[in-house]
């Protein structure tokens, strides 16, 4: 954050000193709504999720059987066979992330898999990060591995470069590419002794806990020594939010590309909560179709009609 065009050192001592009390405010508001998170989400989000991930494992298993048992027809069983590969696909990445039920069986998952998709889940998720790391760097024109850059790193680089629909698109790849079998309980972990670490080296910095007058106070030869000091507090202020915002992403296992606000983050909460008893209500309902052959029918001809809708639209847009 250096100085801005024809900025004096006062003028930047202030700019720093008004920003200092924005990020510390944002600081505290993450600090303090950590317990009310955490509460509800463990009351009411979390339970949810969980009956929602047997719900799709108990669909999986509805499509499998249908496929052998319902008299469907050579597209239907296609389809079919799309939608096992599809659901089958989802719980297994949230295997990987430890986000699954017991009663969820990665191995049964990898087995589906196959049988409906034809090659084997693994290698399939290491080809296509592979793939995604060469077009994205590609892209970007870089060098890098997409391993070793932060999230933030890659959004930063991604929009510093593209915008829109071009952006969108090379996000979904960055999220290909960086994707780690690492449980996020692990990476949290590891995130926390990274974080003790530095803390540690950082508290040996008498810059960090150094009292700053106001401009008024301070005079002009003292001015850059003040903000060298008043830009190591905010450094570390704003290290210590990023850290409060990757280690809430990972504990409640949250989009690492999207960006979080303390201010509303109970009210996402809220929403996510209406959001999946919603989709349970839906997906219940789906389960009950499939003890009618009829029922499934008409069920499968209004999911095909649903995915070509989706297709067609998307299409359209890409010829725009």
């Amino acid at each position: 954050m250096g100085e801005h065009p024809l900025e004096s050192p006062r003028q930047l001592f202030e700019r720093l000193q008004a920003r200092l009390e924005t990020e510390r405010a944002r600081l505290r508001q993450w600090q303090a709504v950590e317990a009310d998170y955490r509460q509800k989400y463990a009351e009411g989000l979390s339970p949810l999720e969980q009956k929602l991930h047997e719900l799709r494992m108990k669909l999986v298993l509805c499509f499998d059987h249908a496929h052998k048992n319902m008299g469907l027809s050579k597209s239907e069983r296609e389809f079919v066979s799309e939608l096992v590969v599809e659901f089958s696909e989802e719980l297994l990445q949230l295997a990987a992330k430890g986000a699954l039920p017991a009663g969820c069986d990665t191995g049964r998952l990898k087995t589906l898999y196959k049988k409906h998709g034809g090659s084997d889940y693994d290698a399939d998720v290491a080809e296509e990060t592979e793939d995604a790391k060469v077009e994205l760097a590609d892209a970007l024109g870089l060098d890098a591995d997409p391993a070793a850059l932060s999230p933030a790193q890659w959004l930063q680089r991604i929009q510093d470069q593209y915008e829109d629909e071009e952006a969108e698109e090379l996000l979904a790849l960055a999220r290909l590419a960086t994707r780690t079998t690492t449980p996020n309980a692990v990476a949290w972990q590891a995130l926390q002794d990274a974080e003790r670490e530095r803390a540690g080296r950082a508290a040996g910095n008498p810059d960090l806990h150094a009292e700053v007058d106001t401009a008024g106070d301070i005079a002009d030869a003292r001015l850059p020594r003040m903000n060298a000091i008043l830009q190591a507090q905010l450094d570390e202020v704003l290290h210590q939010s990023a850290y409060a915002e990757e280690g809430f992403k990972l504990r409640y296992d949250l989009d690492p590309f999207a960006s979080f606000d303390p201010e509303t983050v109970m009210e996402d909460l809220e929403a996510d909560i209406v959001d999946i008893q919603e989709y349970i209500g839906e997906l219940e309902h789906e389960v009950m179709q499939f003890s009618d052959q009829g029922l499934l029918k008409s069920w499968l001809k209004a999911m095909r009609r649903e995915v070509e809708a989706i297709e067609r639209r998307e299409g359209r847009k890409g010829r725009e």
